[in-house]
């Protein structure tokens, strides 16, 4: 595909991941295709003009096969996260914790098509062989994407993400917190107890991608069917500082739990809430509006320097945050120590 002016004044020279064998060549066609399509603006209109799609992401996506070139090349911080990850993961070791790294994948590759017809799902190239280089790192890493995949193909007519916000939808909250509490021996829901998980109620929503952009107020809301978690009668878990589950990251951590007054649409529908029904307890939250993997780890450090003994019965730490933060995060890694 020829390169435009428009690729150029974004990403400087071209950018092409080699090719080693035709396994993956339409997924490589696909990056290219993104590489042409992205605006310098923060969002734009797929295809398909009901969905609306991050930039940041479509640039992520655009790089391909990232991991087998240099990281000063791909990285805007120019770091190698696996590096960032296995101090983290040293650490936390260190004081009996294990990690469990769950990098939340694109919308886009999920659903290609809305942003650019001809792309079907599964064709965007998978992430899986930079999941394993992590596992050979040391790290527990669940991979979502063929999980993801696999419940479009069940059921197309729920989405797995927003049409207009960059976030999942709160079906795959639940399928996360499912996959989460089985990897953790927690196969079944909690039978009665503290939390209870209402029938499905339908939310309207104006995205992230809409708010403050060009669309603002031209484009109806967006429906959800969305199920809301109780604890003890009252809708919306209260994380639990002393819990033996952390749930730390991004934004994705925060969607549908911490309010619509916070930008997140609602209380009671987040992964912390639906992760508490599943394993019968609170776990502790600690999330943040911006980078998943240093200001996350950052607020981390002044949370458990503020409560004395915080770590003492920690068990787990789920690691959560957008796979864009492997390339997109402009945040140069600094030493950041669990306590003070």
């Amino acid at each position: 595909m020829k390169q435009n002016w428009l690729h150029y004044l974004i990403f400087g020279a071209a950018i092409t991941a080699p090719v080693h064998s035709a396994e993956g060549t339409r997924g490589l066609e696909f990056a290219e295709a993104v590489r042409a399509l992205i605006e310098p603006k923060p969002s734009i209109q797929g295809a398909d003009p009901d969905w609306f799609f991050l930039v940041k992401e479509l640039r992520h996506l655009s790089l391909g096969r990232f991991w087998e070139r240099p990281w000063e090349e791909v990285a805007a911080n120019k770091s190698n996260p696996v590096e960032t990850m296995q101090e983290f993961h040293r650490q936390l070791e260190e004081k009996g914790i294990r990690l469990l790294l769950v990098p939340v994948p694109a919308k886009t590759s999920l659903y290609p098509e809305k942003l650019l017809t001809g792309f079907q799902p599964g064709v965007v190239l998978a992430i899986a062989p930079f999941l394993e280089e992590i596992r050979k790192a040391g790290i527990d890493v669940l991979d979502l994407e063929p999980v993801l995949l696999e419940a479009q193909k069940a059921d197309s007519e729920i989405p797995l993400y927003c049409r207009q916000d960059a976030h999942f939808s709160p079906r795959t909250i639940e399928l996360i917190a499912e996959f989460i509490a089985k990897s953790l021996a927690v196969t079944e829901p909690a039978p009665g107890g503290q939390f209870v998980v209402s029938e499905p109620e339908t939310l309207s929503i104006s995205g992230d991608q809409i708010e403050g952009s060009e669309w603002e107020g031209k484009v109806d809301p967006e429906p959800l069917s969305v199920r809301f978690v109780s604890q003890q009668g009252t809708r919306g878990v209260k994380p639990d500082p002393a819990s033996p589950v952390l749930l730390l990251g991004d934004s994705h951590t925060l969607v549908f739990h911490s309010g619509k007054e916070d930008g997140m649409h609602c209380h009671g529908a987040g992964l912390v809430d639906h992760l508490a029904a599943r394993l019968g307890f609170a776990p502790d939250l600690v999330g943040v509006r911006g980078s998943g993997m240093i200001q996350a780890r950052k607020q981390l450090f002044y949370k458990s320097s503020a409560t004395p003994g915080y770590w003492v019965g920690k068990q787990v730490v789920i690691w959560l945050f957008s796979v864009r933060e492997f390339t997109q995060s402009t945040d140069r890694p600094v030493a950041i120590p669990l306590e003070r």
